[in-house]
C-alpha cells in the first residue's frame, strides 16, 4: 500500500469511528435511569427525587426511577453509585448524612471520598431540621425539654433517621450546646420510619428534617419546638429558630444535591444538569416542593454543585471536631 493509500483508509477509519460515536452520545438517555436515594421511602432525598424524577421522565423522553437502598447512613447507597458504570445511568441524590458526616465520623464503612469518588451534576434544594416532640408529651417550649433532659437524661431517648444521619447530627449539635446534655439514640431506617415512631411516643424527642416531618406537624401528630434554620412553610412559620432561643451556630439544613460515580462525561453531566435546572424553573415542581418542606436552590453549574459541597465537608468537618465521639459512642 502506498503511503497516500495509507492515509485515504486512516482517514476513512477515523470518519467511520466518529460517525459511530456521535449518534451514541447524542441518544442519551436511550433506556431507563436510576436515581438512587439512601434512605426508605418518604426521607426528604426520596421525596425530591419522585417529584423530580417524575419531571425529569416527561423532559429526558425516557423512564427514570427511584431506588431505595437505606443502611448506614446513607453510605450502603453511596458506596453504590461510587461503584456503578459512569454512564450517566446510575446517578445519586445525596445528602449531608452520606457525603459530609459519614465520611468524617464513620471512614470505616463510609469507604469512599466524598468529593474525589463522584461527579458533582446539580444543586436541587434544602429542608431546615426542626426539632419535635410528639403531641402527647408534655413539653410546650425548647426550655421545657431542656429542663427534662437535665433531671432525667438517662431516662429520655430521641429518635433519628439512622445512625450517623444528619438528624442524629443534629441531635447530638442540641444536646452538645444545651449544657453537654445526654439522651438514649434510637435510630430508624430513614426519616419515615423515624416521625412515625415519634408519633407513636417512642422517643421523647427528635431532630427530623422538616420535609420529613411537616405532615405530621400540620396533622398535630407532633409538636415543633424550634427550627435550626428559617423556612418559607407556612406550618412552621411561627416556630422559633434555635439562633433566637440561644443557640448561636446551629443553623442545619438537609440538602439534596445530584451526583454521579466519578468519571461521568461532560456532555452526559451538562444534559442532566440542564434538565434538572429546567426542572426547578417550573413553577408546579418549585410548588411541589415547597409544599413538602423542600426550598429550591437558585439553579447551579457542575462546578458550583462541587464547590458547594467541598464547603459542605469543610463544615461539617468542623462541627464534628465540636462533638468529638458523641455519634460513635
Amino acid at each position: 500500500m502506498t503511503m497516500k493509500a495509507f492515509r485515504r483508509t486512516l482517514a476513512a477509519l477515523v470518519l467511520v469511528a466518529s460517525a459511530g460515536a456521535s449518534p451514541a452520545l447524542a441518544q442519551y438517555p436511550n433506556r431507563p435511569i436510576t436515581i438512587t436515594v439512601g434512605f426508605a421511602a418518604g426521607g426528604t432525598s426520596d421525596v425530591a427525587a419522585r417529584i423530580l424524577a417524575e419531571r425529569l421522565s416527561r423532559s429526558l423522553e425516557t423512564p427514570v426511577v427511584v431506588e431505595n437502598r437505606a443502611g448506614a447512613g446513607g453510605s450502603v447507597a453511596a458506596a453504590a453509585t461510587a461503584r456503578a458504570t459512569p454512564d450517566g445511568y446510575t446517578i445519586m441524590l445525596s445528602d449531608p448524612g452520606a457525603f459530609a458526616i459519614n465520611p468524617i465520623v464513620f471512614p470505616q464503612t463510609a469507604r469512599y471520598d466524598p468529593l474525589a469518588d463522584f461527579t458533582p451534576i446539580a444543586l436541587v434544594g434544602q429542608s431546615p431540621l426542626v426539632l419535635v416532640v410528639p403531641a402527647n408529651r408534655p413539653f410546650r417550649t425548647l426550655p421545657d425539654l431542656n429542663a427534662h433532659l437535665r433531671a432525667n437524661a438517662a431516662r429520655t431517648s430521641y429518635a433519628s433517621s439512622g445512625n450517623g444521619g444528619i438528624t442524629q447530627f443534629g441531635a447530638e449539635l442540641y444536646l452538645k450546646r444545651a449544657g453537654d446534655l445526654t439522651a438514649l439514640h434510637v435510630p430508624y431506617r430513614g426519616g419515615a420510619p423515624m416521625m412515625e415512631a415519634l408519633y407513636k411516643g417512642e422517643a421523647y424527642f427528635g431532630v427530623a428534617v422538616l420535609a420529613s416531618a411537616v405532615s405530621f406537624i400540620e396533622a398535630g401528630s407532633v409538636r415543633a419546638l424550634a427550627l435550626a434554620a428559617p423556612s418559607s412553610t407556612a406550618s412552621v412559620g411561627a416556630v422559633p429558630s434555635l439562633e433566637t432561643l440561644g443557640f448561636p451556630g446551629t443553623t442545619m439544613t438537609s440538602w439534596v444535591i445530584m451526583i454521579g460515580p466519578k468519571g461521568m462525561p461532560d456532555d452526559v453531566v451538562v444534559k442532566l444538569n440542564a434538565a434538572i435546572n429546567d426542572a426547578l424553573r417550573d413553577p408546579a415542581v418549585r410548588e411541589r416542593l415547597q409544599r413538602a418542606g423542600i426550598e429550591t436552590y437558585t439553579p447551579a453549574t457542575p462546578a458550583e454543585t462541587g464547590s458547594y459541597l467541598k464547603a459542605e465537608v469543610e463544615r461539617y468537618r468542623a462541627y464534628q471536631g465540636e462533638l468529638g465521639d458523641r455519634l460513635s459512642r
